[in-house]
């Protein structure tokens, strides 16, 4: 049997190694939680962009050119908002399915 010496840098790789995937690990509550958080912000951003419409549409015609330009703007940063929550919705699904996957295949094997 061949002797094999196993050095302190070694170690510590392999356990930099361990410890970096167990962080990187994200539970599927913490998935769901994040998700349900992130459909609720949607959910209230797109109560605030009715709200705004309200506002918009009660704003008497002599304010309406002090006031369009505002509105119109903060419009335009909700949609963005918006979008962008859409984004980030769906760049969390989709790694939630791909270790999801990942987890499946390891198991397979």
């Amino acid at each position: 049997m061949e002797k094999r010496i196993i050095s302190e840098n070694t170690i510590k790789n392999v356990l930099s190694q361990i410890l970096s995937e167990e962080t990187s690990k994200v539970k599927r509550e913490e998935f769901n939680r994040v998700q349900f958080k992130l459909e609720e912000l949607q959910n209230s951003l797109n109560e605030t962009m009715k709200e705004l419409r309200k506002l918009d549409d009660s704003v008497p015609n002599g304010l309406k050119p002090l006031c369009n330009g505002r509105i119109t703007g903060i419009s335009n940063n909700l949609s963005n908002a918006n979008k962008l929550i859409s984004q980030l919705k769906e760049k969390v699904r989709t790694y939630k399915k791909s270790l999801q996957s990942q987890q499946i295949e390891e198991k397979k094997k």
